[in-house]
């Protein structure tokens, strides 16, 4: 680009003929707004020409030199629109290929779509999920080849073939750059577009007319049915788990399980189903969790800092107990670490937990709370309180794991939100349930009354893509309520995650349907 100067920014003003004016940079233009004002009337056609500036400065090179996060973000656009020449797919290998659905994008861990819908060849249609890569070398250099979160992919898209490749038998791959729709300065100008950037029609619900009919008042009233499934869905799982381990231990299963995350659920629920609460100190509890977790160092840090002193603390308590606890011992593959936000590392989790199970008084603290006549704002204030840790805990509060450096800023063991999300599915169904075994209606309404006033959480991938679903273009409702989240999660597990992405033989649609138009 040429050296600025107000000089050339002065003969921008100037210049008479298009291909002088054509042959500016893009600060030369900027100047060009700044002057032109005070010494010549507004130039036909500008506005086209420093576009021409900006799509020759970005582009769909070859080998995507720079940019790749932007370039790929361009080629999800392509793929959730289907901007190629959908009749005349074939993959690599050349089975001939149809995409009856392009699947869903999704935000997290993973497969870039999932839930596509496909047919190679003569085959059935099949459900899968579609990987996209610049290059076919994308997944080993990602270490997708032997990641379950990858088993189900059906189909690997890329946008460059490199010479003399040869295609893999594990997997089919379309070469997408071979069946645009059209030129690709074209499709780049698109990609910039708004167009590009809409909700794709093969992303729209079939049931999407109906939810953007309803009345502020049917919507809420249909939220609130959902909900309260949910509600009792949770709460006969927890009365379950009662059954087997008493009230206050499944209650500990259940809040150990909603720390977890959808990724370590499990093997959290299974420390809390090998102990229950008891009389250990936080520092015991803390070590038996930890070793039947199979978490702690064999080794010692080549450092000798506070980890080192925390770690020789946990192993002279654990040593003594690993014996009797060897058959409960977990194996370190059970837990997925990959996608964990490091401030919410299963360590730390579990040093969380320990606080819990050796309070005496967690259980009937929470009662109390459960009872107490207060706004919902103070009910969110006092809950954080209560599942928050009574004692300061001097190691976790500055690591995020075993062997992570310390940070000298304190950092909580747990956050608001959080805390919310463990009281909508947890909390409240575990009262619900104790509330409908002795048949109590006034301690029923009053869970359900906190319920459904409990302000909604952060945002959540799984309901932003079923708003795009129920709603299509039309703006979706602000979800003020955690009643108004956990009813959209409810309708997708009841109806969207049991039809394939089509919505084929969803009952949904015509449901609403005839309660809209009863008479049609």
């Amino acid at each position: 680009m040429a050296e600025w100067s107000i000089a050339h920014a002065w003969k921008a003003c100037v210049v008479k003929s298009n291909r002088e004016f054509e042959s500016l940079s893009l600060r030369h233009y900027t100047w060009y707004f700044l002057i032109f004002p005070i010494f010549m009337a507004f130039p036909d056609y500008l506005y086209e020409k420093i576009r021409k500036i900006l799509f020759s400065e970005i582009s769909f090179a070859e080998n995507f030199p720079s940019h790749n996060s932007l370039q790929e973000k361009w080629l999800y656009s392509i793929w959730s629109h289907q901007r190629i020449r959908r009749n005349a797919l074939h993959t690599l290998a050349g089975d001939s290929l149809a995409i009856l659905h392009p699947g869903f994008h999704s935000l997290e861990a993973g497969p870039d779509f999932r839930n596509a819908l496909i047919r190679m060849g003569n085959n059935p249609p099949q459900q899968c999920d579609i990987e996209i890569d610049l290059e076919p070398s994308g997944w080993k250099q990602h270490s997708h080849e032997g990641n379950p979160a990858y088993q189900n992919v059906g189909l690997q898209v890329i946008w460059n073939l490199p010479e003399h490749f040869i295609p893999p038998t594990d997997r089919p791959i379309l070469h997408l750059k071979e069946f645009l729709d059209a030129p690709q300065k074209e499709l780049l100008e698109w990609c910039l577009s708004d167009d590009a950037q809409s909700i794709p029609e093969s992303l729209m619900g079939k049931c999407c007319e109906f939810f953007s009919c309803l009345s502020e008042s049917d919507l809420d009233r249909l939220f609130k049915q959902a909900a309260l499934v949910r509600l009792k869905s949770k709460a006969l799982e927890i009365a379950a788990a009662a059954r087997s381990f008493g009230w206050e231990q499944a209650l500990y299963i259940h809040l150990l399980k909603g720390l977890g995350y959808k990724q370590n659920s499990w093997p959290m629920q299974r420390l809390a189903e090998v102990f229950p609460p008891n009389s250990f100190s936080l520092l015991e509890m803390q070590a038996l969790l930890l070793g039947v977790a199979d978490m702690i160092p064999k080794k010692l840090s080549n450092k000798d800092d506070s980890r080192n002193q925390y770690v020789l603390e946990l192993w002279n308590i654990w040593w003594h107990h690993q014996a009797s606890l060897t058959e409960s011992i977990l194996p370190e593959s059970i837990w997925k670490l990959s996608s964990t936000r490091p401030v919410n590392h299963p360590q730390r989790r579990i040093a969380l937990a320990a606080h819990w199970l050796t309070n005496p008084h967690f259980i009937e603290d929470l009662e109390s709370w459960a009872v107490l006549n207060c706004t919902i704002k103070d009910a969110q204030s006092s809950l954080f309180d209560l599942l928050k840790p009574k004692q300061g805990d001097p190691f976790w509060e500055h690591h995020f794991t075993l062997r992570s450096k310390r940070f000298e800023k304190p950092l909580p063991l747990i956050g608001e939100e959080r805390v919310s999300d463990l009281f909508v599915n947890v909390v409240a169904p575990w009262f619900w349930a104790r509330t409908d075994r002795v048949h109590d209606p006034l301690a029923s309404e009053r869970i359900l009354e906190r319920y459904q006033n409990w302000p909604a959480s952060g945002k959540n991938a799984r309901i932003e893509l079923a708003l795009k679903r129920f709603y299509g273009a039309t703006p979706a409702p602000k979800l003020k309520y955690a009643y108004q989240q956990q009813a959209i999660l409810q309708i997708t597990s009841d109806f969207c995650a049991k039809t394939d992405p089509c919505c084929h033989h969803c009952p949904l649609p015509e449901s609403l349907r005839q309660c809209l138009h009863p008479a049609d």
